[in-house]
């Protein structure tokens, strides 16, 4: 399937407010940014140069994405790189956003070691965009069993889309493929027919109709039949092919390239949105603990990396910043979890609009966003059920804490004296009986004096001295 990508826009964080927080902030992005100079170095490292002549062979067996563009380019650097006399991508690929074919187009187009396409294995594919991927090279075969095309552009979700964004997009990639074939000199027209009628060809009719240049059963019997053939490269030069017998070098995916494809899809990087909210709200709200805080920033880090490769709508990120503020917000104020039910949809409607990459892209999972969503929920739930029953709750702090404890007359009350409270000594009168409940007032009418050794409940404080009242 081919999608497109549409233009967005981004983010920012809760406000510090002093010094030692900024401090306790700037270690975490420190180290983030450190983790990702080191991915960036990782990406850019120099291969070694093989010690002879050799084939390259990698396999392009992912959806056309962020990620795979990434390996298709660092493949195609490495061949170049380390002398390789000609690069075999292995294509079995569904298809995918038309923004990474078109810069996997240009990479091969751009690509000074000649590329051979391979569609394989038996049983295998190059659909949708695949199809551009695979005739993008100067040879381009199939093995048996294997088809091609069916590249006629649809939205992230597989729908139709609007007639004249369909329309626009039909005529640029005809446009484009029809440039490909004919640089190479094979069949345009059942190029074409792959965009505008969703054609897709098999094996032995892609080779009898000159879409592709031959069938292989094989990377060596490919290697084989190219050996000693002329091909001329997209920049003009020509290269005479001498392959047969080399010995073959295989470029797996990196490290890197595993981490791209994980922070390249939506899913993940919606999931690692949460876990820098989580980390960073908790950081905010007990200062000081750190580890939440640099897991939060690292977080942070890496969404926005991966985020900014898939061109999201980051419109929608500030529906989703907003969320962690109501949830915020609603734990001390008394607004009982109308704000975290606010906070609820502007996570999910924020979500959805931030991965809506219209016509190309890989869309988000629904269920995920509404799982999570549910999921925080929950959480949400049991800590308002706290902080309500504390917004409620007597308050047991200060010398409000006193009003209502038992107290041991230490010096006679007459009607002032000492009482001992909680293991400390007070100061402490009677109570004026003419305050308090009609039964308090009518057991303390006639006290005027409460002897030591008496036990008192304490009804009220005035700066350092008790009010107390004997008990019946």
């Amino acid at each position: 399937m081919l999608h497109r990508h549409a233009p967005g826009s981004r983010l920012r964080a809760p406000r510090i407010t002093t010094s030692g927080s900024a401090s306790r902030w700037l270690g975490p992005l420190l180290l983030g940014a450190a983790l990702l100079g080191v991915f960036a170095v990782l990406h850019t490292a120099t291969p070694a140069r093989a010690a002879g002549p050799h084939v390259d062979v990698a396999q392009f067996t992912a959806e056309v994405d962020p990620a795979s563009l990434h390996f298709v380019q660092g493949v195609v650097a490495r061949a170049e790189q380390d002398g390789a006399s000609a690069l075999v991508l292995q294509i079995d690929t569904p298809g995918g956003d038309i923004g990474s074919m078109q810069s996997i187009v240009q990479a091969e187009l751009g690509s000074t070691v000649p590329i051979l396409t391979y569609v394989s294995p038996s049983g295998g594919s190059a659909d949708s965009a695949g199809t551009f991927v695979a005739l993008a090279a100067p040879i381009a075969a199939m093995a048996p069993d294997t088809r091609i095309g069916a590249a006629s552009p649809i939205d992230a979700a597989g729908n139709d889309l609007q007639p004249t964004l369909k329309a626009k997009l039909e005529n640029a990639l005809v446009a484009l493929i029809r440039r490909i074939q004919n640089t190479f000199g094979r069949n345009a027209d059942l190029a074409a027919d792959a965009v505008t009628k969703a054609s897709s060809y098999d094996d032995q009719t892609a080779v009898s109709s000159d879409l592709v240049n031959l069938d292989a059963t094989s990377v060596a019997d490919l290697l084989a039949q190219v050996d000693g053939r002329t091909v001329t490269l997209a920049n003009g030069h020509t290269v005479t092919l001498a392959v047969a017998n080399l010995p073959i070098e295989n470029l797996d995916p990196t490290v890197v390239d595993q981490v791209d494809t994980l922070l390249f899809d939506p899913n993940f990087l919606f999931l690692l949105f949460i876990v820098a909210a989580v980390c960073i709200y908790l950081e905010l709200s007990h200062p000081g603990a750190i580890v939440p805080g640099t897991i939060g920033g690292i977080a942070l880090l890496l969404f926005l990396y991966g985020a900014g490769s898939l061109a999201p709508n980051w419109a929608g990120l500030a529906l989703m910043l907003l969320a962690i503020i109501l949830l915020a917000v609603d734990v001390r104020a008394p607004t009982h979890g109308i704000l975290t039910l606010g906070a609820l949809i502007s996570l999910v409607v924020g979500t959805l609009l931030f991965f809506n990459t219209g016509p190309s892209g890989q869309a988000i999972n629904p269920w995920i966003v509404i799982g999570t969503a549910a999921g925080v929920g929950a959480i949400a739930v049991v800590v308002l059920r706290f902080a309500i029953g504390a917004q409620r709750g007597k308050v047991d702090t200060g010398t409000d804490r006193l009003i209502g404890q038992m107290a041991t007359v230490v010096e006679p009350l007459a009607p002032a004296g000492r009482v001992r409270i909680l293991g400390e000594l007070w100061s402490a009168s009677i109570a004026d009986p003419s305050t308090g409940p009609r039964d308090a007032r009518a057991a303390t009418s006639l006290t005027d004096r409460v002897e030591a050794g008496a036990q008192v409940r304490v009804v009220g404080v005035e700066g350092l001295r008790l009010l107390v009242r004997p008990v019946s």
